[in-house]
């Protein structure tokens, strides 16, 4: 690798690196710019614009950098399956119970910016319609949002903490009521496909 090529590296490293802390400990995370980033990144705004062509682009590559940190056993963007992706749910609350305030940083940030991980969202999405694909896109979304949350929802943790649970016996039961809502999005699939057939 030539020294050219370090130096890229090593410069979108220092970008991602930036961001991720302006994003985890920011006070106001739609305080968050392309061009806050760059200063505390110490490079120009071109550069920055060079290395990732929009605020979703870099969003997105933080936080396939925070999945990794997370030390899943797999890419959940390589989740090949629904169950794979369900299975994951174990490893969000454990790491979730150890990382607190980073996990409500992250979801106060994903609910300001509105791009957190679109990519990972795209990708269960499509495993999601796969699985289920006789239920009408409208019913499919609510179906989908909800289950998203259900499995993802960093709230789960704090709500069983509440209630003097450790993570994974919330880990139990987010999995019980993700198990009978796949049920019943099954049979609604079930049945829509068999009223098509008619």
């Amino acid at each position: 690798m030539n020294s050219r090529t370090n130096q890229l590296d090593r410069t979108r490293t220092a970008i991602v690196e930036a961001t991720t802390d302006l994003l985890l400990n920011s006070t106001d995370p739609n305080g968050f710019t392309m061009q806050n980033v760059a200063d505390a990144a110490g490079v120009s705004h071109r550069t920055l614009y060079r290395h990732f062509a929009s605020r979703e682009e870099l969003i997105n590559t933080v936080g396939a950098t925070m999945d990794r940190a997370m030390a899943y056993a797999e890419d959940p963007l390589d989740i090949g399956t629904l169950e794979r992706w369900l299975a994951a749910t174990d490893d969000v609350m454990a790491f979730g119970a150890t990382h607190r305030d980073m996990l409500r940083r992250v979801i106060t940030v994903e609910i300001a910016s509105g791009q957190w991980r679109t990519d990972r969202d795209t990708r269960y999405w499509e495993l999601f319609r796969a699985r289920f694909p006789h239920l009408d896109e409208a019913t499919a979304r609510e179906d989908f949002a909800a289950l998203r949350h259900l499995l993802w929802s960093g709230n789960a943790i704090v709500i069983g903490e509440r209630f003097g649970l450790e993570a994974p016996r919330v880990a139990a039961g987010v999995a019980r009521a993700a198990q009978a809502f796949i049920a019943d999005i099954a049979a609604r699939d079930a049945a829509a496909a068999e009223e098509q057939g008619r």
